[in-house]
């Protein structure tokens, strides 16, 4: 999953936080604790050498300074997500949108972690809510498929619909598995295709599933994993 609007928190941007909850203005640099610019210093320098332990334990110092740092708090959860520590990415998460409901970062961390622990009803609200701040058809094609998963079949087939009759979705591509050595891209409308097509046949519905299969073959004729649903569906 692709991260957008990811924060990149330079030695500035993190000592530049109130270190008192009644003055929400930003303290200069040059006035701030010297702890607290040596834990920037510590978090910059330890991120360019790879040192995510040591990275991760400057955030921290630096969060006990302002517990609702935003940007601190939201880079916890991106070094957890980057390391697939999926429980801590959630908790620094779910933190971060406590102080603010529509960090939409947060969000989608919360949503990759959630779906990484197999909690597919927790991942899904995440999502909704990022894909109502981002409109990215990305975000509405995972939603589909996260509502088919949960057999929530009418709710993923709207999604798919939606996505069909918004023009963004002609220029997006996505990526599948080809076989077990390589992978190969797609054009998203062969994959929402795809996904009509499993609702229907999950519904037992095998007419209206292969002509969505047969859709997503005109619009990528070498489309792997389709080809096998579709052998499949006719051997039934």
């Amino acid at each position: 999953m692709k991260m957008k609007n990811v924060i990149v928190i330079g030695l500035m941007a993190l000592c530049a936080i109130p270190l008192k909850a009644q003055d929400q203005q930003p303290t200069p640099a040059d006035s701030l604790p010297f702890d607290l610019q040596k834990n920037a210093f510590i978090y910059t320098t330890a991120t360019r050498y790879s040192d995510p332990i040591v990275a991760r334990m400057a955030l921290y110092n630096i969060l006990a300074y302002n517990p609702a740092n935003i940007a601190v708090l939201d880079s916890l959860a991106l070094s957890y997500i980057d390391y697939q520590q999926w429980p801590s990415a959630v908790l620094a998460s779910q933190d971060a949108l406590k102080v603010n409901p529509d960090d939409a970062l947060a969000m989608e961390i919360a949503a990759v972690a959630y779906e990484n622990l197999g909690l597919t009803d927790r991942a899904l609200p995440h999502y909704e809510s990022l894909y109502l701040k981002n409109e990215d058809v990305n975000t509405l094609y995972k939603i589909a498929f996260l509502q088919f998963n949960l057999k929530r079949y009418t709710e993923a087939a709207t999604s798919a619909d939606i996505l069909m009759n918004d023009s963004k979705t002609l220029d997006q591509k996505l990526v599948f598995q080809k076989n077990q050595q390589e992978n190969q891209e797609v054009p998203m409308i062969a994959a929402i295709h795809r996904l009509k097509g499993m609702i229907e046949a999950d519904k037992g519905n095998v007419d209206e599933a292969k002509v969505h299969y047969t859709k997503a073959l005109e619009v990528a004729p070498d489309f792997a994993v389709v080809k096998l649903q579709l052998e499949e569906l006719n051997k039934g």
